[in-house]
């Protein structure tokens, strides 16, 4: 049976052990240097863990520098695709400007401001009326000649005087001024569409008399207002417009054929 020793008799052989080296400490100085000796584990422990959290978080902030970078490279390419895209409309803007100022050239009665073909209404309509005349006609598929099988997104604008629309007879066809501009801008399409320019890549708005480029203080004011502009969007900067895909048609039942009711003796005819 192996003795137990109490701790007393561990205290004093180890004292006496210590004895026997030359080098006895004192049980108070142990226990104070075993003290510190435990705080210094428990500090080293928690620098440790402090270590180990410092090392997660750089570790963490290396991530979000990877991606920092990440999207500064994405940003980049993106810019370097803006400002690609940005020149080439502006090559092929400087190309529209040079169609529309030979477009002026060919038919007076028709302007070019910053890179927009101004019609005069009396070039393109009669007085309260939206049929395209022929001179008009010809304008338009001089117009169209230029840009039919090119990619340009094309505004057509419907502009009035502050004349209001009061005939009876253009009030029952056009309501007002609104109606007037958007029919007129509504005949240019078709007129456009008839010469070979694709639907889906034009579309029109109307102004009334909202938008006037002067003053509608005299005639020639008045006349200079009611217009048609037509703008061209380079197809590098503005996606053509796309018509809708068509919806599936829904599979037809036939309906159940109605019972023939039996035929109803004849009535004699009313007489007066």
């Amino acid at each position: 049976m192996k003795a137990v020793l109490s701790r007393a008799s561990v205290v004093a052989l180890i004292a006496l052990a210590m004895a026997s080296q030359g080098c006895l400490v004192p049980w108070a100085k142990y226990i104070s240097l075993k003290r510190k000796y435990d705080e210094a584990v428990r500090e080293l422990a928690a620098k440790d863990s402090q270590l180990a959290d410092a090392n997660t978080r750089i570790d963490q902030l290396r991530d979000q520098l990877k991606a920092k970078d990440q999207l500064i490279a994405l940003y980049s390419d993106k810019g370097k695709d803006a400002d690609e895209r940005v020149r080439r409309a502006r090559e092929e803007l400087d190309r529209i400007i040079q169609r529309l100022k030979e477009i002026q050239d060919r038919n007076p009665g028709v302007e070019v401001v910053d890179g927009t073909l101004i019609i005069k209404d009396q070039l393109l309509f009669a007085l309260g009326s939206a049929e395209v005349s022929e001179a008009g006609k010809k304008v338009l598929a001089d117009v169209a000649s230029k840009f039919k099988g090119t990619g340009e997104t094309i505004q057509i604008d419907g502009h009035t005087d502050d004349t209001r629309v009061a005939r009876p007879d253009t009030v029952a066809k056009f309501g007002d001024n609104w109606g007037l501009a958007a029919l007129r801008a509504r005949a240019v399409i078709h007129i456009l569409a008839k010469e070979g320019v694709a639907e889906n890549r034009m579309y029109l708005r109307a102004f009334s008399m909202f938008r006037p480029r002067l003053p509608n203080t005299s005639p020639d004011s008045k006349a200079k207002n009611r217009r048609v502009e037509v703008m061209f969007f380079p197809e590098s900067a503005i996606e053509p417009m796309k018509p809708a895909a068509p919806k599936p048609e829904a599979p037809k039942t036939e309906a159940p054929k109605p019972e023939t009711p039996a035929a109803e003796p004849a009535k004699p005819a009313d007489t007066k």
